[in-house]
């Protein structure tokens, strides 16, 4: 099953930009430096950088393809990619977009990876916030890594091989909270945001990161109708796909959402934009 996770998917596929991935560093640290020298996270990083990106740049965190990735990246600094860009020539994105070109990067090199939707523990004391990370499979196990954190700074674990405490999938925090009386509202963005956390969001994280086990990378602010978090036969439907997303290298996960009109990933999903609203928009 790991070999399925080789080759790139629509999403991840550089297309006529793959030469840009020749000769990048096969480490993950190396991976991990790219990343982080390409993308600006689009309001994290201001509190720690200083720089803030203008507004009419915020369009650019809902740069959906590798290729628009990478097109937008050169047309603001031409070297190659394991040159640093400047803040302000980054590109404006979020934890999914350096997931998802490390990904890029790792499917580039012959090897299995894929992107996890979820929640960490490691940004604030005692709650769950919004991530994604990266899982690569290496010496018969998947290992999950954050291309997104600096390894200037102690986080308390390796980064580059993390601990299962500190991330969870949006199937495993569905499970935490339906059965091990988890309190939902302590998954979300972070503990000041009211509005975007609990029930709807981890069953959104659920269904991004089952798209995502079936290489389909989605941003997070994609969603779509259909199953509903509070009914019973809904929420039957979530606790088997939640189940099966822990076991993902099964083929019974790919199979359900292939032939099970519930489970699917429709081709035209809700994307709700930060900074320009809501639209429909078709994917891969």
């Amino acid at each position: 099953m790991a070999d399925f996770y080789r080759s790139q998917s629509t999403t991840s596929n550089p297309g006529k930009y793959a030469y840009l991935f020749d000769g990048l560093p096969p480490d993950l640290a190396g991976i991990a430096k790219v990343a982080q020298g390409l993308v600006y996270h689009y309001f994290a990083h201001q509190h720690i950088y200083g720089w803030a990106p203008p507004q009419e740049r915020l369009s650019e965190i809902n740069t959906r393809t590798m290729p628009r990735i990478l097109e937008t990246l050169l047309a603001k600094d031409g070297r190659p990619l394991t040159k640093s860009r400047d803040y302000e020539n980054r590109l404006v994105g979020c934890c999914r977009d350096f997931s998802l070109l490390a990904c890029a990067i790792l499917r580039h090199q012959g090897r299995a990876a894929r992107v996890r939707h979820g929640f960490a523990s490691y940004f604030v004391p005692d709650y769950w916030v919004d991530h994604v990370i990266v899982e690569l499979w290496d010496d018969g196990r998947w290992r999950r890594f954050d291309p997104q954190l600096s390894s200037q700074q102690d986080w308390g674990f390796d980064t580059l091989d993390m601990p299962a405490n500190a991330f969870v999938t949006g199937g495993r925090a569905w499970q935490m909270c339906r059965f091990e009386n988890e309190d939902p509202n302590r998954f979300g963005l972070g503990p000041d945001e009211t509005q975007v956390r609990g029930w709807w969001f981890i069953r959104e994280r659920l269904q991004q990161d089952v798209a995502a086990l079936n290489k389909v990378e989605l941003l997070c602010w994609d969603g779509w109708d259909g199953l509903v978090e509070g009914r019973p036969e809904d929420e039957a439907v979530l606790d088997e796909m939640a189940a099966l997303s822990l076991n993902p290298d099964s083929r019974e996960l790919r199979e359900r959402c292939q032939s099970d009109e519930r489970w699917q990933i429709p081709a035209t999903v809700r994307c709700f934009h930060p900074a320009v609203g809501s639209s429909m928009v078709t994917v891969a």
